[in-house]
């Protein structure tokens, strides 16, 4: 109790700082995807729709239209490995359930959702996406999703729990190799939009928005067995806040780095 009393305490002399740095940096991403959007909506593809290629692979990641299919899902995990100034010098590897899936509206427009599981914290995501061919073997994709986490801590009368939303704009570009391998390279940024945690009687809500890091995944998507195929991404998350660490803090006055590997069947 007294850790989360001190790190809320803490909140009131950082939120303005963060407040004007969310400013700037939502403005600056924001722009950023919007002149990408506008560059691939006036470049002219050389692939007008590369059949072939959908028939033989499947990728949750990798920024490709989905031309034939409607629905795409994935199940896996992710293991996130701590900070050793968060958990007081000793790194835990967390690991979480990881369930994706992909709606078609158009070629190039997909809606995504995804649900991580840890039982005592989740999080639950969706958003669009929009796709679209550079070249033959380069790909691109902006998108855009909102997020919600939950967490209820219930041990030796300690009563907490938490939950908050958080926005997460990205751009995706992918590399199809000519051995069938998909990479892709994916940037994020994440925004605290909201967030509530309840510990005993105390109530703490926090509706002020701030710029809360970013996060860099490398992925490889390749066929693994039958109509099967395999995701193996690796991320480095530099944040504030992250939702899986919520019963420690709310938030530091530092980025935290967390390396995170994620494996997925793509069913």
């Amino acid at each position: 109790m007294e850790r989360i009393l001190y790190f809320t305490r803490a909140l009131g002399l950082n939120i303005q700082v963060l407040h004007f740095q969310t400013r700037i940096m939502s403005g600056f991403y924001s722009r950023f995807i919007t002149i990408f959007l506008l560059t691939v909506a006036f470049t002219k593809p050389v692939l007008a729709q590369d059949s072939s290629f959908t028939a033989k692979h499947a990728a949750m990641l990798f920024p490709y239209p989905m031309y034939h299919e409607k629905w795409r899902a994935s199940i896996g995990f992710t293991l996130l490995t701590t900070s050793e100034t968060v958990t007081e010098e000793v790194r835990a590897r967390v690991p979480c359930g990881d369930f994706r899936v992909l709606r078609k509206i158009t070629n190039n427009i997909n809606l995504n959702g995804r649900l991580m599981v840890q039982v005592l914290q989740n999080h639950i995501s969706a958003g669009i996406k929009y796709t679209r061919p550079i070249t033959s073997r380069i790909y691109a994709a902006a998108g855009n999703d909102l997020g919600y986490w939950f967490g209820i801590l219930k041990i030796q009368g300690f009563n907490s729990r938490a939950s908050g939303l958080i926005n997460y704009p990205y751009l995706t570009v992918g590399y199809k190799t000519k051995n069938n391998l998909l990479l892709s390279f994916k940037a994020e940024v994440s925004l605290i939009l909201n967030y509530k945690a309840v510990n005993g009687e105390n109530t703490f809500t926090s509706k002020q928005d701030f710029y809360n890091g970013e996060s860099f995944t490398l992925a490889i998507e390749q066929p693994f067995f039958k109509d099967k195929h395999l995701l193996l991404a690796i991320s480095t998350i530099n944040n504030y806040f992250y939702w899986q660490t919520w019963s420690l803090f709310y938030k530091t006055n530092r980025k935290v780095f967390y390396p995170q590997i994620t494996v997925g069947l793509i069913l």
